[in-house]
């Protein structure tokens, strides 16, 4: 009975672990793009202060 209860956490943890991991990689996926479009707002608002200021 010991083992099979061994085996039960060890695979309970590692689906605990699946869940989390995959969490994680559908966080990246949906920040990433957010990350890139603000990089690119903040270059052309930096490109627009500077010829702006040429002026």
């Amino acid at each position: 009975m010991g083992d099979i209860l061994f085996i039960l956490i060890i695979a309970f943890a590692g689906v605990i672990i699946a869940i989390i991991g995959f969490i994680f990689i559908l966080g990246r996926r949906i920040l990433k793009p957010k990350k890139a479009l603000q990089q690119r707002i903040d270059n052309l608002e930096e490109e627009v202060w500077k010829i702006k200021n040429q002026k």
